[in-house]
């Protein structure tokens, strides 16, 4: 039978293989982009020819924001695992991700100049990093209401 606890190990699980798997495909970049630039090479954009050096750094940003996306995920998983839901590390936790979203739609962003489709990953990493913010600051009154509580006699 699924239950809560089978399905937060499966989140955990899935988080540490993707810290194995980012690395891996951060090693395979530079023949990733180079098939992409070969394969691709009449994309529809403002500017024109190779894109290699703007793919490539990218996708090592955007990995980069991901590492400490997954980071900060584990932490917050390992968190309710612990049963500590209401927590300030976890409303941190969730800022730390939000941020993370907000920061990998900007090179996505500027790789819309030379690949328009890039701006739709690049708005999809916004929306989601926005509705992050929401629950962290949802998060962040239910831990203010919580300490209220607390000291409630």
């Amino acid at each position: 039978m699924w239950n809560k606890t089978k399905s937060l190990q499966l989140s955990l699980i899935l988080v540490r293989a993707l810290f194995v798997f980012i690395p891996i495909l951060m090693c395979c970049v530079p023949v990733m982009v180079h098939w992409y630039d070969i394969v691709y090479s009449e994309g529809i954009g403002l500017m024109h020819g190779s894109v290699y050096w703007p793919l490539s750094i990218c996708l090592y940003l955007a990995a980069v924001c991901g590492l400490v996306c997954l980071w900060a995920l584990h932490k917050l998983l390992m968190n309710l695992k612990k049963d500590e839901v209401f927590v300030p590390v976890n409303c941190k936790c969730l800022r730390i991700i939000s941020w993370c979203c907000l920061l990998a739609a900007i090179p996505f962003g500027v790789f819309g100049i030379w690949r328009f489709l890039s701006f739709i990953v690049a708005l999809a990493a916004a929306f989601f990093g926005l509705i992050l913010r929401v629950l962290k600051n949802v998060f962040d009154k239910a831990v203010e209401l919580k300490e209220e509580n607390d000291y409630t006699i």
